[in-house]
């Protein structure tokens, strides 16, 4: 049986889950730093997992009903 490859995208999506599953993190403090600290491009692309994460889990939930 061969051994499942994971994608760098699935790793960096643990990463991120892992990191958000600390429920001492200051969400809004995150969000804070990203505003301040994060280029345009990087903060584009922060977007475009979050609206794709979105888009996804309303996409599941539609096939269960």
């Amino acid at each position: 049986m061969r051994k499942r490859i994971i994608t760098k995208e699935e790793k960096l999506a643990k990463i991120i889950l892992d990191k958000l599953a600390d429920l001492t993190l200051d969400l809004e403090m995150v969000g804070y730093y990203i505003a301040y600290n994060v280029r345009g491009v990087l903060y584009n692309r922060f977007t475009i997992i979050s609206e794709t994460a979105e888009e996804e889990r309303e996409r599941l939930n539609d096939r269960k009903y």
